[in-house]
């Protein structure tokens, strides 16, 4: 099986209770929803590349032009559809699929999110430059990432867990390392802030140069 299918097969899983674990986090993510909102303009058009079941999207959809949202679940993409639908949001479109996608087109967006999944990406080098060749001149990546290896006990306990849950993929990044890898792939770091301590919830915003 390829890592595309475990991760799908993975997250397909999670979905029926991916909403309730989130709102385990509810202070860090109205951070995170609102730091975001004030980086954007009505005119951007956003990619929210791994959009869960669609929370984000929706809650930054009023104040841009128009949102896309990519997951590799189904399930995940099928609720985000549904929470769409229920809440009458017309500027989102969500598509199960990979940020590699040829569908998605060269420097088509103002606006690129990525929220709790660069730690979970094996090859982040490549997925930086697709994030780049992806965004408009000057474009923003938004990013919000927990950096696990800033601890050597928190390392150790998220790596056993890992393993217990089958996680298909982790990386234990540190802060330094994440943006060295941000501004390697052309991206000037223009904001950084860590939203919570336990865990090194790092809000990152990177402008592409």
């Amino acid at each position: 099986m390829d890592t595309r299918n475990k991760a799908e097969k993975f997250w397909d899983k999670k979905s029926n209770y991916f909403d309730r674990e989130e709102r385990k986090d509810d202070l860090t993510n109205i951070k995170i929803i609102e730091k975001t909102r004030n980086r954007l303009k009505t005119s951007d058009i956003v990619l929210d590349y791994g959009c869960g079941t669609g929370t984000a999207a929706i809650e930054i959809a009023s104040i841009v032009n128009k949102v896309k949202g990519i997951d590799v679940s189904s399930k995940m993409i099928e609720a985000a559809k549904g929470k769409t639908a229920e809440r009458e949001v017309k500027n989102i479109d969500f598509a199960q699929t990979t940020i590699f996608d040829e569908k998605l087109k060269k420097e088509s967006f103002d606006g690129i999110l990525s929220f709790y999944l660069l730690h979970l990406v094996e090859d982040t080098p490549k997925v930086m430059q697709r994030i780049n060749e992806l965004l408009k001149p000057g474009g923003l990546f938004i990013s919000a990432t927990p950096c696990m290896g800033e601890s050597f006990l928190q390392r150790i306990f998220i790596s056993l867990f890992g393993k217990m849950i089958r996680i298909p993929y982790l990386k234990f990044f540190k802060i330094q390392e994440l943006k060295g890898l941000m501004t390697d792939g052309n991206f000037e770091i223009v904001e950084t802030e860590c939203l919570r301590q336990r865990g090194q919830q790092y809000f990152i915003v990177a402008k592409k140069i």
